[in-house]
Protein backbone atom coordinates (compact mmCIF):
# COMPACT_ATOMS: atom_id res chain seq x y z
CA UNK A 1 0.00 0.00 0.00
CA UNK A 2 0.99 3.59 -0.63
CA UNK A 3 -1.34 6.05 1.07
CA UNK A 4 -1.43 9.79 0.42
CA UNK A 5 -2.59 11.88 3.40
CA UNK A 6 -3.74 15.50 3.20
CA UNK A 7 -3.89 17.93 6.14
CA UNK A 8 -5.56 21.33 5.68
CA UNK A 9 -7.57 21.84 8.86
CA UNK A 10 -5.10 24.15 10.65
CA UNK A 11 -2.76 27.03 9.89
CA UNK A 12 -0.22 25.05 7.90
CA UNK A 13 -0.96 22.64 5.08
CA UNK A 14 0.96 19.40 4.64
CA UNK A 15 0.90 16.19 2.62
CA UNK A 16 2.47 12.82 3.38
CA UNK A 17 2.89 9.46 1.69
CA UNK A 18 3.23 6.33 3.80
CA UNK A 19 4.11 2.81 2.64
CA UNK A 20 3.52 -0.66 4.08
CA UNK A 21 6.64 -0.42 6.19
CA UNK A 22 5.46 2.77 7.89
CA UNK A 23 8.01 4.95 6.10
CA UNK A 24 6.62 8.47 5.74
CA UNK A 25 7.57 11.11 3.19
CA UNK A 26 6.21 14.59 3.80
CA UNK A 27 6.03 18.12 2.46
CA UNK A 28 4.85 21.06 4.57
CA UNK A 29 4.01 24.70 4.00
CA UNK A 30 5.45 27.47 6.16
CA UNK A 31 2.78 29.90 4.93
CA UNK A 32 -0.36 30.25 7.01
CA UNK A 33 -3.67 29.32 5.37
CA UNK A 34 -2.09 28.76 1.96
CA UNK A 35 -4.02 25.54 1.37
CA UNK A 36 -5.87 26.49 -1.81
CA UNK A 37 -2.78 27.64 -3.69
CA UNK A 38 -0.23 25.33 -2.15
CA UNK A 39 -1.76 21.90 -1.58
CA UNK A 40 -1.23 20.47 -5.07
CA UNK A 41 2.44 21.47 -4.89
CA UNK A 42 2.78 19.82 -1.46
CA UNK A 43 1.18 16.64 -2.77
CA UNK A 44 3.55 16.53 -5.73
CA UNK A 45 6.54 17.09 -3.41
CA UNK A 46 5.50 14.31 -1.02
CA UNK A 47 4.96 11.87 -3.88
CA UNK A 48 8.34 12.82 -5.35
CA UNK A 49 10.03 12.31 -1.96
CA UNK A 50 8.47 8.86 -1.79
CA UNK A 51 10.02 8.03 -5.17
CA UNK A 52 6.73 7.04 -6.76
CA UNK A 53 4.17 8.41 -9.20
CA UNK A 54 0.54 9.31 -8.56
CA UNK A 55 -0.52 6.15 -10.36
CA UNK A 56 1.16 4.04 -7.67
CA UNK A 57 -0.99 5.47 -4.88
CA UNK A 58 -3.46 2.95 -3.47
CA UNK A 59 -5.47 5.21 -1.13
CA UNK A 60 -6.00 8.90 -0.42
CA UNK A 61 -6.76 10.10 3.11
CA UNK A 62 -7.94 13.45 4.38
CA UNK A 63 -8.06 15.02 7.81
CA UNK A 64 -11.80 15.73 7.78
CA UNK A 65 -12.11 18.01 10.80
CA UNK A 66 -12.88 19.67 13.04
CA UNK A 67 -10.88 22.81 12.32
CA UNK A 68 -10.94 25.63 9.80
CA UNK A 69 -14.18 25.30 7.80
CA UNK A 70 -12.52 26.49 4.59
CA UNK A 71 -9.48 24.30 5.19
CA UNK A 72 -11.63 21.22 5.77
CA UNK A 73 -13.49 21.80 2.51
CA UNK A 74 -10.24 22.20 0.57
CA UNK A 75 -8.75 18.98 1.96
CA UNK A 76 -11.86 16.86 1.51
CA UNK A 77 -12.50 18.18 -2.00
CA UNK A 78 -8.88 17.57 -3.04
CA UNK A 79 -9.01 14.00 -1.73
CA UNK A 80 -12.32 13.32 -3.48
CA UNK A 81 -11.00 14.62 -6.80
CA UNK A 82 -7.85 12.50 -6.55
CA UNK A 83 -9.95 9.46 -5.62
CA UNK A 84 -12.04 9.94 -8.74
CA UNK A 85 -9.08 10.63 -11.02
CA UNK A 86 -6.98 7.70 -9.80
CA UNK A 87 -9.89 5.33 -9.04
CA UNK A 88 -8.66 4.66 -5.51
CA UNK A 89 -10.58 4.59 -2.21
CA UNK A 90 -10.70 7.40 0.35
CA UNK A 91 -10.01 7.28 4.09
CA UNK A 92 -11.45 9.72 6.63
CA UNK A 93 -9.27 10.62 9.62
CA UNK A 94 -10.36 12.68 12.61
CA UNK A 95 -8.23 15.77 13.00
CA UNK A 96 -8.30 15.48 16.79
CA UNK A 97 -7.24 11.85 16.71
CA UNK A 98 -4.35 12.70 14.39
CA UNK A 99 -3.26 15.50 16.74
CA UNK A 100 -3.30 13.06 19.67
CA UNK A 101 -1.27 10.49 17.74
CA UNK A 102 1.27 13.13 16.73
CA UNK A 103 1.79 14.12 20.37
CA UNK A 104 1.76 10.59 21.76
CA UNK A 105 5.51 9.98 21.96
CA UNK A 106 6.19 13.26 23.78
CA UNK A 107 3.20 12.72 26.05
CA UNK A 108 4.49 9.31 27.11
CA UNK A 109 7.99 10.73 27.59
CA UNK A 110 6.47 13.39 29.87
CA UNK A 111 4.77 10.69 31.92
CA UNK A 112 1.31 11.75 30.82
CA UNK A 113 -1.66 9.40 31.04
CA UNK A 114 -3.88 11.57 28.84
CA UNK A 115 -3.37 13.42 25.57
CA UNK A 116 -5.73 16.36 25.09
CA UNK A 117 -5.88 17.88 21.58
CA UNK A 118 -7.59 21.28 21.73
CA UNK A 119 -8.49 23.43 18.72
CA UNK A 120 -9.42 27.05 19.36
CA UNK A 121 -12.99 27.77 18.20
CA UNK A 122 -12.94 31.29 19.70
CA UNK A 123 -14.85 32.92 22.57
CA UNK A 124 -13.82 30.19 25.04
CA UNK A 125 -15.10 27.52 22.66
CA UNK A 126 -12.96 24.57 21.61
CA UNK A 127 -13.05 21.40 19.57
CA UNK A 128 -11.43 18.82 21.77
CA UNK A 129 -11.19 15.22 22.88
CA UNK A 130 -9.27 13.26 25.49
CA UNK A 131 -7.19 10.17 24.70
CA UNK A 132 -5.50 7.74 27.04
CA UNK A 133 -1.89 6.94 26.14
CA UNK A 134 -1.56 3.15 26.03
CA UNK A 135 1.81 1.53 25.42
CA UNK A 136 3.90 -1.56 26.06
CA UNK A 137 6.83 -1.56 28.47
CA UNK A 138 9.28 -1.38 25.56
CA UNK A 139 7.26 1.54 24.04
CA UNK A 140 7.29 -0.20 20.66
CA UNK A 141 3.51 -0.37 20.48
CA UNK A 142 1.61 2.77 21.39
CA UNK A 143 -1.92 3.90 20.80
CA UNK A 144 -4.25 6.72 21.74
CA UNK A 145 -7.56 5.41 23.06
CA UNK A 146 -10.48 7.89 23.17
CA UNK A 147 -11.89 8.30 26.69
CA UNK A 148 -13.84 11.55 26.29
CA UNK A 149 -16.04 12.33 23.32
CA UNK A 150 -14.69 14.46 20.50
CA UNK A 151 -17.01 17.45 20.43
CA UNK A 152 -17.32 21.18 20.94
CA UNK A 153 -16.58 22.17 24.54
CA UNK A 154 -16.33 25.44 26.38
CA UNK A 155 -12.75 25.40 27.68
CA UNK A 156 -13.96 25.55 31.28
CA UNK A 157 -16.27 22.55 30.76
CA UNK A 158 -13.52 20.56 29.08
CA UNK A 159 -11.15 21.14 31.99
CA UNK A 160 -13.83 20.32 34.56
CA UNK A 161 -14.66 16.99 32.92
CA UNK A 162 -10.98 16.21 32.46
CA UNK A 163 -10.21 16.88 36.12
CA UNK A 164 -13.06 14.60 37.19
CA UNK A 165 -11.58 11.79 35.11
CA UNK A 166 -8.05 12.47 36.29
CA UNK A 167 -9.18 12.28 39.93
CA UNK A 168 -9.71 8.55 39.39
CA UNK A 169 -5.96 8.11 38.78
CA UNK A 170 -3.61 9.48 41.42
CA UNK A 171 -0.82 11.56 39.92
CA UNK A 172 -2.31 11.56 36.41
CA UNK A 173 -0.86 14.10 33.99
CA UNK A 174 -2.64 15.58 30.94
CA UNK A 175 -0.58 16.54 27.89
CA UNK A 176 -2.24 19.37 25.94
CA UNK A 177 -1.61 19.96 22.25
CA UNK A 178 -3.16 22.15 19.56
CA UNK A 179 -3.66 25.87 19.03
CA UNK A 180 -6.06 25.87 21.96
CA UNK A 181 -2.89 26.22 24.04
CA UNK A 182 -2.14 29.50 22.28
CA UNK A 183 -5.58 30.86 23.17
CA UNK A 184 -6.29 29.32 26.56
CA UNK A 185 -2.95 28.60 28.24
CA UNK A 186 -3.71 31.03 31.08
CA UNK A 187 -7.08 29.38 31.76
CA UNK A 188 -5.51 25.92 31.75
CA UNK A 189 -2.74 27.04 34.11
CA UNK A 190 -5.17 28.66 36.54
CA UNK A 191 -7.55 25.69 36.52
CA UNK A 192 -5.25 22.67 36.56
CA UNK A 193 -3.14 21.89 39.61
CA UNK A 194 0.62 22.28 39.37
CA UNK A 195 2.29 19.18 37.97
CA UNK A 196 -0.94 17.79 36.51
CA UNK A 197 -0.45 19.10 32.98
CA UNK A 198 2.15 19.75 30.29
CA UNK A 199 2.05 21.60 26.97
CA UNK A 200 3.32 20.39 23.60
CA UNK A 201 6.12 22.47 22.11
CA UNK A 202 5.22 24.57 19.08
CA UNK A 203 7.04 22.26 16.66
CA UNK A 204 4.60 19.48 17.66
CA UNK A 205 1.50 21.47 18.53
CA UNK A 206 -0.17 21.93 15.16
CA UNK A 207 -1.78 19.55 12.68
CA UNK A 208 0.45 17.57 10.31
CA UNK A 209 -0.24 15.02 7.58
CA UNK A 210 2.31 12.51 8.95
CA UNK A 211 -0.01 11.58 11.82
CA UNK A 212 -2.96 11.44 9.40
CA UNK A 213 -0.94 9.04 7.25
CA UNK A 214 -0.11 6.73 10.16
CA UNK A 215 -3.76 6.43 11.16
CA UNK A 216 -4.83 6.02 7.53
CA UNK A 217 -2.40 3.14 6.99
CA UNK A 218 -4.06 1.21 9.80
CA UNK A 219 -7.51 2.01 8.44
CA UNK A 220 -6.49 0.89 4.96
CA UNK A 221 -5.21 -2.42 6.32
CA UNK A 222 -8.50 -2.90 8.18
CA UNK A 223 -10.54 -2.11 5.07
CA UNK A 224 -12.01 1.06 6.60
CA UNK A 225 -12.31 2.91 3.30
CA UNK A 226 -14.89 5.03 1.51
CA UNK A 227 -15.83 5.87 -2.04
CA UNK A 228 -15.10 9.44 -3.07
CA UNK A 229 -18.69 10.54 -2.48
CA UNK A 230 -18.67 8.97 0.98
CA UNK A 231 -15.84 11.19 2.21
CA UNK A 232 -17.52 14.00 4.14
CA UNK A 233 -16.37 16.96 6.26
CA UNK A 234 -16.72 16.87 10.06
CA UNK A 235 -17.32 20.50 10.96
CA UNK A 236 -18.66 19.68 14.45
CA UNK A 237 -20.81 22.83 14.38
CA UNK A 238 -22.58 25.09 11.90
CA UNK A 239 -20.70 28.04 10.45
CA UNK A 240 -21.54 31.32 12.21
CA UNK A 241 -23.53 32.59 9.23
CA UNK A 242 -25.60 29.39 9.17
CA UNK A 243 -26.25 29.67 12.92
CA UNK A 244 -27.44 33.24 12.48
CA UNK A 245 -29.57 32.31 9.49
CA UNK A 246 -31.32 29.55 11.42
CA UNK A 247 -31.82 31.93 14.33
CA UNK A 248 -33.34 34.52 11.98
CA UNK A 249 -30.71 37.15 12.80
CA UNK A 250 -28.74 37.25 9.56
CA UNK A 251 -29.26 40.80 8.32
CA UNK A 252 -28.84 40.01 4.65
CA UNK A 253 -30.91 36.81 4.53
CA UNK A 254 -32.92 36.43 1.36
CA UNK A 255 -36.57 37.39 1.58
CA UNK A 256 -38.92 36.23 -1.13
CA UNK A 257 -41.73 38.56 -2.23
CA UNK A 258 -45.25 37.64 -1.22
CA UNK A 259 -47.35 36.15 -4.00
Amino acid sequence: MKVLAIETTGKYGSASVIDNGGHVFSASSSEEMNHLRGMITLIDEAIHEAGITKDELTHVAASVGPGSFTGIRIGVTTARIMSQMLDIPCIAVSTLEAMAVRALDKAISAGALYVVPVINARRHQTYAGVYEAVFTSDCEHQSAIPVMEEKQYMIEDLLSELQTRMAEHSGAVAFFTGDGIDAYADIIKSTMTEGSYAFADEDLRYQHAEAVARIALGKAAAGETLTYNGLMPEYMRLAEAEQRLRAGTLSDRIRFPAK
